[in-house]
C-alpha cells in the first residue's frame, strides 16, 4: 500500500476511535457467485441470487467514493469469470482506490491486462499438489503455480490458504513458495457459515492439531519467515475457545468490532452487510435499491457478535483499533513486498 493510502486511511481511523464516527474505509466486493472450480469447503457457487449488472456495480463504485472507502478487496465466487471484470478494476482504479483481489488463478494467464491495473493479487493454493486438491479439486494447484508465476511481476502476489485437516504439514512447503515468488503467505481457518460453506466439520481438524499449527506458525513468523498474518491474530487463534464456532460474544474490552462501521461486505446482487461471516445470518439493506450510503448505515445497526477466528475481519478490527504491533506487522509485510 502507497504511503499516502496508508497515511490517510490512519487518520481517517483515528478520527473513527476519537469521534466515533463510521465510514466504509475499507469495502470487500463480491462480484459474482459464478465459480471455475468446485473446493471442498466452499458452497458459494450454488447460491442463486442475481446479480448486479455492469453499470450497477459502476454506480456503487462511485457511491462508496463518495461514502469514504478507501481501499476495495474484490472476491466471489471466481472475480475473473466476469467478462466486464477489467472495466470495474479500471473504474476503481480511476477513482483512487487501492485494489485488491482474491482468485483461484486458473483464469489469470488470460486476463493479464485486469492483473496489471491491481495493487495486489491474492492466490488461494492450500498447500503441495496432494494436499491442495483435496481440499480444492484435482488440477486448481497447477492453475494456482501457474498463476502466480505469471503474475509476479505484475502486482504484488500473495497467497492465501485455509488450514484443514488435510494440509496442516504443508505449510513449510507455502512459506518456500513465498519466498520463492518474493510475496507473504496468509492463512486462514475455516470459518464461513453454512450458508457459504456448507457442512465443513469432516475437514476440520481436531483442537490439538489446530493449536499445534498455529503455534507453528507464530515460531516461524518470529524466525522472519514470510507468514503474513500478524503475531496478535495468531495468538487471537492459539486462544479461541472452540474452532467449531467462528463468531463469539466474547466479554466487552477483548475486542471491538468494526464491521459495518469502518468496512463492510457487499454481496453479488448489491447487499450490504457488516462482514461475510453474517451472510443469511441477519436483516440487511441492498444498496443498489436504496443506495450505498444508506444501506452501509444500516448494516452499521445491531451487530450483535464480538469477535471471530476469520482472519481479514480479525486483522481490520486489530488495524482499527490502531494496536501499535498489528500496524507494524502489517507496514513491515507490505513493504517487504511492495517495495513501499
Amino acid at each position: 500500500m502507497k504511503l499516502k493510502t496508508a497515511i490517510d486511511m490512519g487518520m481517517a481511523t483515528l478520527s473513527a476511535n476519537v469521534m466515533g464516527r463510521a465510514r466504509p474505509l475499507n469495502v470487500m466486493l463480491g462480484v459474482t457467485n459464478k465459480c471455475d472450480q468446485r473446493c471442498t469447503y466452499c458452497q458459494i457457487p450454488e447460491r442463486q441470487q442475481p446479480e448486479m449488472t455492469t453499470r450497477q456495480v459502476l454506480n456503487l463504485l462511485d457511491e462508496m467514493k463518495a461514502a469514504g472507502t478507501m481501499r476495495l478487496g474484490i472476491w466471489g465466487g471466481e472475480p475473473l469469470v466476469r467478462p466486464d471484470i477489467g472495466e470495474i478494476v479500471a473504474r476503481a482504479k480511476e477513482l483512487g482506490f487501492w485494489v485488491s483481489m482474491d482468485t483461484n488463478g486458473t483464469l489469470v494467464p488470460k486476463k493479464l491486462e485486469v492483473i496489471r491495473k491491481l495493487d495486489h493479487l491474492v492466490v488461494s493454493i492450500d498447500g503441495p499438489r496432494e494436499m491442495n486438491d483435496r481440499n480444492r479439486q484435482r488440477g486448481s494447484f497447477d492453475h494456482a503455480m501457474t498463476a502466480i508465476e505469471v503474475a509476479k511481476g505484475l502486482t504484488s502476489v500473495w497467497t492465501l490458504t485455509v488450514l484443514t485437516r488435510h494440509n496442516l504439514s504443508g505449510i513449510d512447503f507455502l512459506l518456500d513458495n513465498a519466498k520463492r515468488i518474493g510475496g507473504m503467505a496468509a492463512f486462514q481457518l475455516l470459518h464461513h457459515n453454512e450458508n457459504m460453506a456448507g457442512d465443513t466439520d469432516d475437514m476440520r481438524p481436531d483442537e490439538a492439531s489446530y493449536r499445534k499449527a498455529i503455534a507453528y506458525l507464530l515460531r516461524m513468523k518470529r524466525r522472519g519467515e514470510p507468514v503474513a498474518s500478524s503475531f496478535r491474530y495468531l495468538r487471537h487463534l492459539l486462544h479461541w475457545p472452540d474452532y467449531r464456532s467462528p463468531k463469539k460474544r466474547l466479554p466487552r474490552g477483548q475486542m471491538r468490532c468494526w464491521a459495518g462501521r469502518l468496512y463492510c461486505n457487499v454481496d453479488a446482487d448489491g447487499t450490504v452487510l457488516p462482514c461475510s461471516l453474517l451472510i443469511g445470518e441477519r436483516e440487511s439493506l441492498n444498496a443498489v435499491e436504496v443506495g450505498f450510503a444508506r444501506a452501509f448505515e444500516f448494516a452499521g445497526k445491531h451487530v450483535d457478535c464480538r469477535s471471530c477466528d476469520a482472519a481479514c475481519f480479525t486483522e481490520y478490527n486489530f488495524l482499527y483499533d490502531l494496536d501499535p504491533g498489528v500496524i507494524w506487522d502489517w507496514l513491515d509485510a507490505m513493504r517487504r513486498t511492495e517495495g513501499t
